[in-house]
């Protein structure tokens, strides 16, 4: 039978331990405001630098 080529498979060297993320602590609607607002003057410092 012949292999499946129309999925690349791509190997990972990485170690397992790289997957293991802390837990967030407050809730997950605060994380992407936070985020957000960051984005944010990001794109204002970006906008006068221009």
């Amino acid at each position: 039978m012949q292999e499946d080529y129309s999925v690349y498979k791509v190997p990972s060297f990485a170690k397992k331990e790289a997957y293991n993320f802390e837990t967030v602590s407050y809730d997950s609607a605060s994380l992407y405001e936070e985020l957000n607002a960051i984005a944010e003057e990001i794109e204002k410092c970006r906008l006068k630098n221009s």
